[in-house]
């Protein structure tokens, strides 16, 4: 039952920044998954403190309770990439690189990780090591600063659901009754978290995190409203990959069910061109996924496991919205993905995301012989057999 519930829960929050500051998934789904490149120092790298890159960022910090020697990372959430990384002694590490724009990251130690948003200014940063996401002190920069206002809002509801959570998992219950309130507790409290995250983004459209909120809660702002932010944004903000994808959202053809697919062409791992009108004739599902979605990559090996029951009449395919290819090569080959695997390769903010109206992963579309939307499924319940369901809905159709 809490598996369910996580796993429902999480298409519905998997792109809430500030939800992923507080470590509700981070952890098990996000932090810690990515294949990098960057290459990681040795030791004798770090004998001496790295001297302070002046044009960029420095974060100066400090973790209790580590040892010296544990490797600290910078990690561009959004491109899926070590920026920089570091050795502790005593606990203080020193983090240097450049960034074309405010970005945000993770710092990441072990198991434990933080939020930071990243400008080329000077950074300090405090925090003990066990539940860093909740703990940690950072200054540095304007949207750091907006940062800290919206997590000292929402500190108050995120120790309570994080607390009501621990303790469902932990199984911390007498009886079905607690339990019941337990989950009440944490939907309360994430549902007022989550109120205080949206209205901090509209309150705050001139800033890339309240355009980044914005963004991904688009679906939650009534249309005309969004509509006045959007062209009230200054156009510093208008010209950017995030505002770009709003006008998408406004303005472009979107999908509905009941109404017609919209054709794409995307790339496969090999850099071959696809398109999904090639699969014309056949039921098609296509699922919008990531690497580090936990439900997403439940999905995945679920269906590799019943490969053999999918019907000859129906195609499935996988829309990874990673933009590191080599992050999605290995997240495919970990799940066994056998069938069509396509990537517009333009991440979180890409035209076919945007026009899918995919705000949260796993969103997936059962699409008719006829090239109509039949249905749309968001999240992953391991509870169902999807397989099952999918036929239910073809032979239902014919």
């Amino acid at each position: 039952m809490i598996m369910k519930m996580q796993v429902l829960l999480f298409a519905t929050i998997i792109f809430h920044s500030s939800l992923i500051s507080t470590g509700l998934w981070g952890q098990t789904a996000l932090s810690g998954k990515f294949i990098s490149q960057h290459p990681e120092p040795t030791i004798n790298d770090q004998a001496k403190a790295k001297p302070v890159r002046t044009g960029g960022f420095t974060i100066t910090g400090h973790i209790e309770g580590i040892e010296d020697g544990t490797l600290i990372t910078l990690y561009n959430i959004e491109e899926q990439l070590i920026l920089d990384s570091a050795f502790s002694e005593n606990g203080h590490f020193r983090l240097n690189g450049r960034v074309d724009a405010p970005t945000a990251c993770w710092i990441r130690c072990t198991d434990q990780y933080a939020i930071i948003q990243v400008e080329n200014v000077d950074y300090s940063f405090a925090a003990p090591h066990k539940d860093m996401h909740l703990h940690s002190v950072i200054n540095g920069g304007k949207e750091q600063a907006l940062q800290n206002d919206l997590q000292a809002l929402q500190q108050p509801f995120n120790i309570i659901y994080l607390g009501a959570l621990d303790s469902l998992t932990g199984q911390m219950y007498t009886d079905e009754k607690e339990k019941q309130l337990l989950i009440k507790r944490y939907k309360k409290a994430q549902d007022a978290a989550h109120k205080i995250y949206i209205n901090f983004g509209k309150d705050h459209p001139d800033s890339y995190l309240g355009l980044d909120i914005i963004y991904r809660n688009r679906k939650s702002i009534p249309k005309d409203t969004l509509m006045l932010i959007y062209e009230h944004l200054p156009s510093s903000l208008k010209a950017t990959p995030k505002a770009n994808a709003i006008n998408v959202f406004l303005y472009d053809a979107a999908v509905e069910k009941g109404q017609s697919f919209i054709d794409f062409t995307a790339k496969t791992l090999d850099d071959k061109d696809f398109k999904l009108s090639s699969l014309a004739g056949k039921y098609i599902y296509l699922s919008f996924w990531s690497a580090g979605c936990g439900p997403c990559r439940m999905e995945n090996k679920f269906l590799n496991q019943h490969y053999d029951r999918i019907p000859e009449e129906l195609a499935v395919v996988s829309f990874s919205i990673d933009r590191n290819n080599k992050v999605w090569a290995k997240a495919s080959a970990v799940d066994g993905i056998v069938w069509h695997n396509v990537s517009d390769r333009e991440g979180g903010l890409g035209r076919v995301k945007t026009q899918y109206q995919v705000q949260a992963i796993p969103t997936s579309f059962l699409i008719d012989q006829q090239g109509r939307i039949m249905e749309i499924f968001t999240g992953f319940d391991p509870d169902v057999d999807l397989i099952a369901e999918i036929v239910n809905r073809i032979e239902g159709n014919k």
